[in-house]
């Protein structure tokens, strides 16, 4: 085969194989309300914090830590001793996407199957903090290798603030309770 001929015709397929076809891109401007604002962070557990979107502010508990958030996450909470758990902060406006839509996202996320909104009325606890009603679920993957995820859901005026936990059923029963602390002491930020 002469060489001449073998340029032209990679070049063509290669130019083929790159076409995509019926995938189409949209850039979306983010809303101002998401914008992440860093936490500092701190080792301090009696300093309240507050993170992006004014509205909530949280206390850590005694040997928790607060690392800044990146991306769409306002802040990650670390319990202490180690544990393999870690919990998330991320604001969004609106109701973004649903109660059960995000309940069977996060089921998804540790293996569940997803569930209808009568299952969702009875695995759902709520409490009542001074920043608003928080309702939480708590889902346990089934199998060999068992995660926990509990999610905390919080609508504050035009954002909705989701808290989650999760890691290994082990490690996610021992930062419970801790965690459940933080999300029943929310209290609303008085500088919005």
């Amino acid at each position: 085969m002469n060489i001449r001929w073998v340029l032209p015709i990679a070049a063509v397929l290669s130019a083929s194989s790159c076409r995509e076809e019926g995938v189409t891109r949209t850039r979306v401007p983010k809303a101002e309300a998401t914008a992440v604002v860093a936490a500092e962070p701190s080792h301090d557990h009696d300093r309240e914090h507050a993170s992006g979107p004014k509205g909530v502010r949280w206390t850590l508990p005694a040997g928790w830590e607060e690392v800044p958030g990146n991306g769409m996450r306002l802040a990650t909470w670390v319990p202490p001793g180690g544990v393999k758990a870690e919990a998330t902060v991320v604001a969004l406006p609106g109701d973004s996407g649903g109660e059960l839509e995000n309940a069977n996202r996060w089921r998804g996320q540790i293996g569940l199957p997803p569930t209808d909104e009568a299952s969702l009325t009875a695995a759902r606890t709520v409490f009542s903090t001074k920043a608003g009603s928080v309702k939480v679920y708590d889902f346990r993957s089934e199998g060999e290798k068992r995660t926990r995820l509990i999610a905390a859901v919080l609508k504050t005026g035009d954002m909705t603030w989701f808290f989650k936990l999760t890691g290994d059923e082990a490690a996610a029963e021992s930062a419970r309770s801790g965690f459940l602390t933080i999300v029943k002491g929310l209290t609303p930020d008085a500088a919005k």
